[in-house]
């Protein structure tokens, strides 16, 4: 059987902690990327682009909208 997981990055060291507890022919971990849900992501962006929908910055705008959105958030607490 396989199971997949999504773990939040907050408990991923106690869970895998967990899995390796069990012997190796009780339990093999599989390490992925979550390459379908990057292409199904690449897929999405490809099509606002094709529509028209997409967004385009010079450096400098990134730039100044990454801090502006820094100055924005600092010392929010989550």
């Amino acid at each position: 059987m396989i199971l997949k997981l999504r773990v939040s990055d907050k408990i991923v060291d106690k869970v895998i902690w967990l899995l390796k507890q069990f012997k190796k022919d009780e339990l093999e971990i599989i390490e992925e990327n979550d390459s379908s849900a990057n292409a199904s992501e690449l897929k999405a962006a490809l099509a606002r682009v094709e529509k028209g929908e997409a967004l385009y910055y010079t450096v400098e705008e990134a730039d100044s909208v990454f801090e502006n959105t820094i100055r924005k958030n600092e010392g929010k607490t989550r």
